[in-house]
């Protein structure tokens, strides 16, 4: 637990110093890009959200599939009810944490349409 967290602390403190000199680069001034190239960034950005879109149902549909069977084991066999309940959670915050990514993408993708 001691790795993962100073690896957790290094990772916030390269978020956050990263974080700010993005923003002082950005006041900088803007870098001009050729309409071919902000085509071709569309484009993929597009694609990428489309494919992240059906890996986030497939994730969802085995997800809702797994949380049934956990909740019908800890129904049916007490003893495992603890374990049961431990399992959902887990994929309930995988899940979570997936459908962050995709909301975050779509936004992207929609922030660039208008």
């Amino acid at each position: 637990m001691e790795i993962y967290y100073v690896i957790c602390r290094a990772l916030s403190w390269g978020l956050l110093i990263g974080f700010f000199l993005g923003g002082f680069k950005l006041m900088a001034g803007r870098k001009e890009y050729t309409e071919k190239q902000v085509r071709a960034s569309k484009l993929l950005l597009a694609k990428i959200t489309g494919v992240v879109k059906y890996l986030t149902i497939l994730t969802l549909i085995l997800g809702l599939l797994w949380c049934v069977y956990f909740l019908i084991l800890g129904c049916a066999v007490p003893g495992q009810a603890e374990y049961a309940t431990n399992m959902s959670q887990l994929i309930v915050s995988v899940l979570t944490v997936i459908s962050i990514i995709f909301a975050f993408l779509e936004f992207v993708r929609r922030t660039d349409d208008r």
